[in-house]
């Protein structure tokens, strides 16, 4: 069985990295038995693969496959059936949300998840969290976190989700694809730390995720959260 090195929480069960999500969406789609290897931020000795130092990370008898990215391209060159897209244009479509998170979403839902990550973080791993964050934003995660109109501008970005998902049940069209996986891993990284109400989303974007948290049996609904 493939093994999924996953992002845990001082709570283990709590996995809030979007990446790691990403990786457990593949495997579900495509119908593939897994199971997860909680580890922590600071637990890099135990790490599969110490020098890459990141998760996730799956091993599949004696291979070892590191970055949810390349997890994917191996995931559709080893396992071809149920693909996760199917075309050059939902390829490209997977590379646009990608941009998108990265440029439009991330730097602004980031502020406001990694304070509450912090908090429910391992007290192990609470100062090398502390202080790779910090390094990256410029100032303390609570300074970043308060800074005014966050959350009016994750609420602003999630309207480009508004569009597609007004015409269409899934970002892949009739039925899901890595388009919808790549983009709702953000929002299982949102769930783990905040309420369903935190944000004032498009009803479009409602309707998706309450469809994508019934898929695979409900897997990402029963998802446990640190709230």
């Amino acid at each position: 069985m493939i093994k999924l090195y996953d992002l845990a929480l001082a709570n283990e069960d709590v996995r809030p990295s979007p990446y790691c999500w990403k990786v457990k969406f593949a495997l579900m789609h495509k119908g593939l038995e897994f199971e997860t290897v909680p580890l922590r931020f600071a637990e890099k000795d135990n790490y599969p693969d110490k020098e890459h130092g990141m998760l996730p990370v799956i091993e599949d008898r004696e291979q070892i496959i590191c970055d949810s990215n390349n997890i994917v391209a191996w995931l559709e060159k080893n396992f071809p059936d149920k693909p996760l897209t199917e075309t050059s244009g939902e390829r490209a479509a997977v590379e646009f949300y990608n941009a998108w998170l990265t440029s439009d979403l991330m730097p602004i839902l980031a502020p406001l998840l990694w304070v509450r990550i912090h908090a429910a973080a391992h007290d192990d791993d609470k100062n090398h969290y502390r202080t790779t964050r910090e390094k990256r934003l410029g100032a303390t995660l609570e300074e970043a976190a308060a800074k005014p109109g966050l959350k009016a501008e994750a609420e602003a970005a999630f309207k480009t989700l508004a569009m597609p998902l007004a015409g269409f049940r899934f970002l892949g069209g009739d039925t899901p694809n890595l388009s919808d996986y790549t983009v709702f891993s953000f929002i299982m990284w949102m769930r783990s730390v905040v309420s369903d109400d935190f944000f004032d989303l498009p009803q479009p974007v409602v309707a998706w995720i309450e469809r994508m948290l019934d898929l695979f049996d409900g897997y990402a609904r029963e998802a446990v959260r640190a709230l």
